[in-house]
């Protein structure tokens, strides 16, 4: 590996092999976040990225998901959404992904995710009309038809090229089934004012928060996370059912630990409802 200016210079083929490492290849699916800097000097820049990924999934077989979240201007996010203008605001592998001409993107202001290959149309489908897990973004953002249902139901490669399970969007599909499954336990009659008290778009109430950074722990302690080395970045690698799972666990049997008293003490509300 040449260096310049102590930085190392990536080609394509480095990171095919760090790809291909971590267990990804012809036929999958896998969503990466990602930072083109965390590598070094990439040849070629993002658009290198992209087609590396695409070496190693083949999309006449398999296909790449780059999530596209638009995170400015959040007040007026669903005024301004644009499916084809938007930028995504996530990192210039993303961006760079979403501008190509046989990416689809997901019909969704703040949580889209742009795809190629040949899942891409179905994977994206059906974004804006996902619903039933209520969430700060809206019942879309990780409801059921939603892109992030479809990673997780097809237990796809999630990958984090030089970041670190801090960016783990699927963790937010993850605390919105936990919403929605304990707001399924609560009577009929007591739903709709439990279900009023959980945070919505541009709405203030409660939300399972938490700091995903600790997502790597508890994957690593389940020995589902797998490393490899491209350039001067670390290739984080796991598959979208266990770090849901794995999430879901947390919440279900230590939420105590890490969830503000506020979401605490609505679900203690909650559970004594459901068990009255």
């Amino acid at each position: 590996m040449e260096t310049s200016d102590a930085k190392p210079v990536v080609n394509r083929e480095e990171i095919t092999r760090g790809v291909r490492q971590v267990g990804v290849g012809a036929g999958d699916v896998a969503l990466v976040h990602s930072s083109l800097s965390s590598m070094g000097w990439v040849q070629g820049g993002a658009a290198t990225v992209i087609e590396a990924f695409l070496d190693v999934l083949d999309p006449a077989r398999g296909t790449l998901v780059l999530p596209t979240l638009c995170q400015k201007d959040v007040g007026r996010r669903f005024e301004t959404w644009d499916i084809t203008r938007s930028p995504s605001d996530v990192g210039a592998i993303t961006e760079a992904g979403r501008l190509r001409p046989d990416a689809i993107r997901s019909d969704h202001a703040t949580h889209s995710v742009a795809a190629i290959g040949r899942q891409a149309a179905e994977i994206t489908a059906g974004h804006a009309s996902a619903h039933g897990r209520p969430s700060p973004w809206g019942p879309a953002a990780f409801g059921f038809g939603s892109p992030w249902q479809w990673l997780y139901d097809h237990d796809a490669h999630y990958l984090f090229l030089g970041v670190t399970t801090s960016c783990n969007t699927i963790g937010h599909f993850a605390q919105a089934e936990f919403v929605r499954s304990v707001l399924a336990q609560v009577p009929d009659h007591r739903r709709p004012e439990l279900a009023e008290q959980i945070q919505g778009w541009q709405e203030p109430g409660v939300w399972p928060g938490f700091g995903f950074a600790v997502c790597e722990k508890w994957l690593q302690a389940r020995g589902a996370v797998r490393y490899a080395q491209i350039g001067a970045a670390t290739l984080r690698a796991t598959r979208a059912r266990i770090n849901v799972d794995t999430i879901l666990e947390k919440l279900n049997t230590e939420h105590e630990n890490f969830l503000k008293p506020d979401f605490l003490e609505w679900l203690e509300r909650a559970r004594a409802a459901s068990r009255a």
